[in-house]
C-alpha cells in the first residue's frame, strides 16, 4: 500500500474543506480572470475602432473660420490632418436630444452596422443604441431640421463612443441621446449649425509646434484633447479601472482559503500524529511526508483551477455585456489573456503548496516516539475548573481554546466577510452624499450653467458672467479648469479646507484639484494653456472644499492677465434661475438637475458592482461557517454521544455544539468593519487621483447596524445547514470508538 491512497480518504473526511477551498479559489479566478477579460476586450476593441475610423486626436475651434486653403497649408506644414465638423443640436418633446452631424471624410469616419451607407442627401444613420432605444430602423422616415430623411442605417462613430450630450455630464446616456448623420451637403442647407474642427496627428511630436501655430494664426479659442474627451477617453480609462478594482478583492478570497489550508493542515497532522509516528519509524522521512500532506493543499488549487477557469468564460460575457453596455454598441468577441489566465492557474497553486509548506515544516518537526504519544493540546479540560460559569458557555470557551488555528480561521472568514459587506454598505452611503452634498458644488452654487461659443462682452442675459478656461498640467494627462470671478459673486460661497477667509484675487484650488495634481497651500503650481501651450506659475493661497470640480478660482483680471483678454470679457454664465439665451451663441447649456439625474444612473449601475461584493461576503461567511462547524461536529462526536446518553434533548445538544462560534462572530465582525472602511477609502483615494471627485468615506450607525444584521443572518443561515452534520452522528457507533 502506497502513501498516497490516503489521500482519497482524507478527502472524504474533510469533504467540506475542500469544496470550501475549491469555491473560494474559483470564485478568485472567476472575478479576476473574467475583469482582466473584459478590460482587455474593451481596450482593444475601442483602440482597433479608433485607428480603424481615424478617431481625432483632439478638437478645436477658432475665431475665423479656416478656408480650405488655410486647412491644406496647415497639414502640409506639420504633417496632420484637420477636418471641420458641422452639427445642429435638435430637441424632442419628450426630453431626448438628437445631434445631426456631417459624416466624416478623413476623421472620425462613420462606421456602418447594419443597413447601408450615405448615397443621398436624403439619407440619414441613426446612432445603433438610440435607434434600438426608441425602435427606429431601416426604410423609417425621421424628420431633422424642417426636413425629412430616409433612415438608411445604423451607425456608430469613434468621436462617439460614450454618449456624453455635453463634457460635463457624469455619465453616457445613449436612450435620450444619439447621433443622426448626414452628408456635408444636407447639414449645410440647414440653418443654425455649429462648427469645429478634428485634428489627427501623424506624428506627435508635431502637436505643440501646430497648436502653438493655430492660435498665432487663426485665434485658437479652444482646444480638447482626445485623453480630456469623455466620449472617447472614459471607455479606456475604465478599462483600466476595472483591473484595478477586481485586483483588489480577488486577494481578500485568497486569503481566507490561506488561513482555512492552514488550518485544516496542522488539525490534519495533530489528528494523524500517531499514524506519522508509525510512518516515521517505517523508514519515511520528513520530506516524503511534507510532500505527502501538501497533496490535500494541492487538491483545492487544482479543482479551483479548473472550476475557476470553466466559470470565467460565462461570467467574463456577461460581465462584458453589462460594461460594454454603457459604450455605444460596436461588434466584439471576449478575449481571455491566456497570460493571466496562466498566472491566475498558478498563483492557488504555489501559494496553497507554500503555505503547506510553512504549517507542515513546523507540525512535522517532533521526534517518532513524540508523534506516537500522540499531539496533546494542553490542558484545555482545566481552564475555568473552579469557575461559576453556566456548563454550555464553559463547554463553548473549551470547544474554542481546543483548536486556536480553527478559531483564527473563523475570525479571519468572517472578519474578510464582514469587510466586503460594510465596504457594499459604506460606498453606497458615499453614494447617497454625492447626490445630497457632493452635486450641488458641481455648478459653483449655481443650478444653471451656460456656455459661450466665443468671448463675451455685455452681459444682457442675468447670472453671473465669469472666464471658466480649461488648462493642461505637463507630466500628465489631466486638465483643469481656471475660473475667473467678479467680487461678490453672489452664486459663489467659497470654503477653504483651512478655515481662513477667502480674499479675492488670490489662487485656490478646489480639493478636486489639489488631489489629481498633488498640490498643497502654500505651493507654486506651473500650468500651460491647451489653446496657446504658454506655460504660466501662480502661488496657490488655500485649497477650497470642492470634492467635484477641478478649479482654480481667482479674480478676472488674473485670469484675464493670463489669457491676454480684457477684464470684462466672460464665456460662461452660472445663474440660479434659467435664462433667455439666443441658441446660436452656445456651445454648451446644462442644468443642475441634468447633473444630477445622469449621476443617479451612474450610481444605479455602480448598485450592481457593490451587490456583487456583497454576496461575495455572504458566501464566504456561508461556507467558511459550514465548513468550521462540521468541523466541530467531527471533534466533538463522543461529547455529542455522551451529552445525548445524559438525556439532552437534540436541540440542546445542537445549541450546546454550533454556539462555540458566537463567541467568535462578534470579534470577526468588529475587526472586518474597520478594515472594511479602511479599503473603502484606499479605493476611493485611488479613484480620486484619477477623477478628482473624493466620495465622502465614512461608517453611518444605519450602515453597521445593516451591515450586523446582513453577516448575521448569513451566519444563521450556515448554522442551520451545517446542523445537518448532528444527525450523521451515531451515538452506539462513536461511544463504541471510545471504549476501544
Amino acid at each position: 500500500m502506497t502513501l498516497q491512497k490516503k489521500i482519497l480518504r482524507s478527502v472524504r473526511k474533510n469533504l467540506s474543506f475542500y469544496i470550501t477551498g475549491t469555491v473560494l479559489t474559483a470564485l478568485t479566478i472567476m472575478i479576476w480572470v473574467g475583469a482582466f477579460a473584459v478590460s482587455d476586450t474593451m481596450t482593444e476593441t475601442y483602440t482597433k475602432f479608433f485607428a480603424e475610423e481615424n478617431a481625432e486626436d483632439g478638437q478645436f475651434t477658432v475665431s475665423e473660420e479656416l478656408s480650405d486653403e488655410d486647412i491644406t497649408e496647415t497639414e502640409q506644414k506639420f504633417g496632420i490632418q484637420i477636418e471641420k465638423q458641422t452639427y445642429l443640436n435638435i430637441g424632442g418633446d419628450d426630453g431626448t436630444k438628437l445631434r445631426m452631424l456631417s459624416d466624416g471624410e478623413k476623421i472620425n469616419r462613420t462606421k456602418v452596422l447594419s443597413g447601408r451607407g450615405l448615397q443621398s442627401d436624403g439619407d440619414v444613420l441613426i446612432s445603433y443604441n438610440y435607434a434600438k432605444a426608441h425602435s427606429i430602423k431601416e426604410g423609417d422616415t425621421v424628420t431633422l431640421g424642417g426636413k425629412e430623411y430616409t433612415v438608411c442605417g445604423l451607425c456608430v462613430r469613434p468621436d462617439y463612443a460614450m454618449m456624453y450630450a455635453e463634457f460635463a455630464d457624469s455619465f453616457p446616456d445613449s436612450e435620450n441621446f444619439g447621433l443622426a448623420v448626414v452628408t456635408k451637403k444636407a447639414i449645410d442647407s440647414t440653418g443654425g449649425i455649429s462648427s469645429y474642427y478634428s485634428v489627427k496627428y501623424d506624428n506627435s511630436s508635431n502637436e505643440s509646434s501646430a497648436r502653438g501655430y493655430l492660435y498665432d494664426k487663426y485665434g485658437l479659442l479652444e482646444y480638447i484633447p482626445q485623453s480630456a474627451n469623455p466620449r472617447m477617453g472614459t471607455v479606456l480609462s475604465d478599462a483600466k479601472d476595472l483591473k484595478a478594482e477586481f485586483s483588489v478583492y480577488s486577494p481578500i478570497i485568497m486569503l481566507v482559503v490561506i488561513a482555512v489550508i492552514a488550518m485544516v493542515l496542522r488539525r490534519t497532522v495533530k489528528r494523524e500524529s500517531k499514524t506519522i509516528g508509525v510512518l516515521i519509524s517505517l523508514g519515511y522521512n520528513k520530506q516524503e511526508l511534507v510532500r505527502h500532506y501538501m497533496f490535500y493543499a494541492l487538491i483545492p488549487a487544482v479543482l479551483g483551477d479548473i472550476m475557476g477557469l470553466i466559470c470565467c468564460v460565462p461570467f467574463s460575457r456577461l460581465f462584458g455585456v453589462y460594461l460594454m453596455s454603457f459604450a455605444e454598441h460596436i461588434d466584439y468577441g471576449i478575449k481571455m489573456p491566456w497570460g493571466i489566465v496562466v498566472i491566475a492557474l498558478l498563483i492557488p497553486l504555489a501559494v496553497y503548496s507554500l503555505t503547506a509548506f510553512m504549517v507542515l515544516s513546523g507540525s512535522l518537526n517532533s521526534d517518532a516516539v513524540t508523534l506516537l504519544k500522540g499531539i496533546k493540546s494542553g490542558r484545555i479540560s482545566h481552564v475555568l475548573k473552579n469557575s461559576n460559569i453556566n456548563f454550555k458557555w464553559l463547554y463553548n470557551i473549551r470547544i474554542v481554546l481546543a483548536n486556536v488555528s480553527r478559531s483564527l480561521t473563523l475570525l479571519v472568514g468572517i472578519a474578510a466577510a464582514t469587510m466586503a459587506v460594510v465596504l457594499s454598505g459604506v460606498y453606497q452611503d458615499a453614494y447617497d452624499d454625492m447626490l445630497e452634498n457632493k452635486v450641488p458644488m458641481a455648478m459653483m452654487g449655481g443650478k444653471y450653467e451656460y456656455g459661450f461659443t466665443e468671448f463675451q462682452q455685455d452681459n444682457n442675459y442675468g447670472g453671473n458672467a465669469i472666464m471658466d478656461v480649461s488648462f493642461g498640467v505637463k507630466g500628465t494627462d489631466s486638465m483643469f479648469n481656471l475660473v475667473g470671478i467678479d467680487e461678490g459673486c453672489e452664486l459663489f460661497e467659497p470654503q477653504t479646507v483651512s478655515g481662513e477667509p477667502f480674499t479675492y484675487g488670490g489662487y485656490y484650488m478646489t480639493s478636486s484639484a489639489a488631489r489629481i495634481f498633488g498640490v498643497k497651500a502654500g505651493d507654486d503650481f506651473t500650468f500651460y494653456n491647451i489653446v496657446s501651450m504658454k506655460s504660466s506659475t501662480v502661488h496657490i493661497d488655500d485649497i477650497l472644499d470642492n470634492d467635484v470640480l477641478p478649479l482654480i478660482i481667482t479674480s478676472k483680471a488674473n485670469e484675464a492677465e493670463i489669457l491676454g483678454r480684457q477684464p470684462n470679457e466672460f464665456n460662461v454664465i452660472i445663474s440660479g434661475t434659467p435664462l433667455d439665451i439666443p441658441q446660436e451663441l452656445l456651445n454648451k447649456s446644462a442644468s443642475l438637475e441634468d447633473y444630477r439625474r445622469s449621476t443617479e444612473n451612474a450610481l444605479k449601475t455602480a448598485e450592481i458592482v457593490l451587490n456583487i461584493v456583497k454576496v461575495i461576503g455572504a458566501l464566504i461567511c456561508v461556507l467558511v461557517v459550514m465548513m468550521l462547524a462540521g468541523m466541530i461536529v467531527e471533534e466533538n462526536r463522543r461529547n455529542i454521544s455522551m451529552l445525548d446518553v445524559l438525556g439532552y434533548r437534540k436541540a440542546e445538544i445542537r445549541s450546546m455544539t454550533l454556539s462555540s462560534n458566537h463567541l467568535i462572530v462578534p470579534f470577526g465582525f468588529l475587526l472586518g468593519t474597520p478594515l472594511g472602511v479602511a479599503l473603502s477609502a484606499m479605493i476611493a483615494e485611488n479613484n480620486a487621483k484619477a477623477s478628482g471627485i473624493m466620495m465622502s468615506i465614512a461608517l453611518s450607525a444605519k450602515t453597521f447596524f445593516i451591515s450586523l444584521i446582513f453577516v448575521a443572518v448569513a451566519y444563521i443561515v450556515s448554522l442551520l445547514l451545517a446542523g445537518r452534520k448532528l444527525k450523521n452522528v451515531d451515538m452506539v457507533e462513536c461511544l463504541k470508538e471510545s471504549r476501544e
